[in-house]
């Protein structure tokens, strides 16, 4: 689990195609282990495809972890899974990536969540409550022009980020040196003690 948000619906951020149009997050993995993402869940209301909500989820890389909103980042180039939803009522809805995507080690990233047709709501905590998980929290920006500029917000939309962590990569060539420089290694006391006799 990257991100985690407890859940109490007590505020709610419009996300449309006009007015308060961009809510992100902004987010930065420890050093370590990378991480395939999995999916991203989002605590919605008003969202109804059939009625012609389309909600769209972009990601933002910054591996300098200077940015302090997705202007500052790099867009990636991943497009996500959108949920289907014929009711307007309160529910959490999962976007899944299309493509495998890497969420390096020690590295910020942003999180746009955006309308690209009709509007809904995205449901955070009263009391603000940050979410938790391997990822430290950097803040939540909100725009209304589009994303041209940012500012911050101290209403923390309820989301759950899922990713895998990636194995380490043995290198065989790095074993077989550890190998071979303890046998070595053995052998050299062996002398020694052989010698001492």
């Amino acid at each position: 689990m990257v991100l985690n948000s407890s859940t109490n619906d007590g505020l709610s951020t419009p996300i449309n195609t006009g007015g308060t149009t961009d809510k992100a997050i902004g987010f930065t993995l420890p050093t370590g282990s990378d991480y395939n993402l999995d999916s991203i869940t989002l605590r919605l209301q008003n969202y109804s495809t059939t009625a012609g909500d389309v909600a769209r989820l972009r990601i933002y890389e910054d591996v300098n972890k200077t940015s302090t909103n997705p202007n500052g980042a790099t867009l990636q180039s991943l497009l996500f899974n959108n949920p289907s939803s014929s009711s307007n009522t309160i529910n959490d809805f999962i976007f899944t990536p299309t493509s495998t995507f890497t969420l390096k080690a020690d590295t910020r990233y942003w999180l746009r969540v955006s309308a690209t047709s009709g509007n809904y709501n995205w449901l955070g905590n009263n009391p603000p409550t940050t979410p938790t998980g391997i990822a430290v929290v950097e803040s939540y920006q909100v725009s209304s022009n589009n994303g041209s500029s940012y500012s911050s917000s101290t209403n923390l939309n309820i989301l759950d980020i899922q990713a895998t962590p990636i194995p380490f990569d043995f290198d065989p060539s790095f074993g077989v040196a550890v190998l071979g420089g303890g046998w070595l290694l053995r052998k050299h006391l062996k002398k020694k003690q052989s010698t001492k006799v």
